[in-house]
């Protein structure tokens, strides 16, 4: 859940998200995993000076399957591709495609 911190002194509010996650891992081999999620979240509509903003708010479910590779004990590196599956956002919202990540992960 991501909540606002304060408004603006214009009166501009934030609004609300929520965020779920379901995700599950499985071994391929000794050091590689593959794990899928399906992700979701709603964000409600901003406000201004008390009153919501229609062009605001979305709701989304998207999939994410990603594969992770430990090198070390303490060193990995993972890839992953999240796919919205639903979408339903206001009419001037950025709606974005798959997004692609790769990243490394270390463990002290």
């Amino acid at each position: 859940m991501s909540l606002p911190i304060q408004t603006s002194d214009q009166g501009f509010k934030p609004a609300e998200a929520w965020f779920l996650e379901f995700s599950g891992t499985r071994p391929i081999h000794d050091d590689l995993h593959f794990r899928f999620s399906i992700l979701g979240s709603q964000t409600g509509k901003d406000s201004f000076q008390g009153i919501d903003l229609d062009n605001t708010g979305a709701k989304t479910i998207a999939l994410r399957p990603a594969l992770i590779w430990n090198l070390t004990d303490h060193l990995s590196i993972s890839g992953s591709a999240t796919f919205p599956i639903y979408r339903d956002v206001n009419e001037t919202a950025l709606a974005a495609g798959p997004i692609f990540k790769f990243g490394f992960s270390t463990s002290f």
